[in-house]
């Protein structure tokens, strides 16, 4: 939530030096950085099979999504190369969403 609130405070003129933060400080919330959207996409050899993705959920939207993790986590698959259950029930979930809702 501070980066979010720093991010804005930046886009809207604010001198951030004034918060006390220092700089080091800021640039590991990353704060005045390019936007991840800008980084460079590592080719499938360089990074490993397993990734991480980060969302910001509004209000209920919170409660929508953690209900449908928890409906759709199983028992975890010993053969599974992904031990993260959260991670199984989403990537589930969004299959099914594609399987149902695919662009014809």
């Amino acid at each position: 939530m501070l980066r979010l609130e720093l991010n804005d405070l930046l886009a809207g003129g604010f001198e951030l030096s004034l918060t006390g933060i220092t700089e080091d400080e800021l640039t590991k919330l990353s704060i005045g950085v390019a936007a991840l959207e800008a980084m460079p996409e590592l080719p499938d050899g360089d990074r490993s099979p397993y990734r991480d993705m980060t969302f910001i959920l509004y209000g209920q939207q919170w409660d929508t999504v953690d209900a449908a993790i928890k409906a759709a986590i199983k028992p975890r698959d010993p053969n599974s190369p992904n031990r993260s259950p959260q991670g199984n029930a989403l990537a589930d979930i969004c299959a099914e969403y594609l399987l149902n809702h695919a662009q014809r």
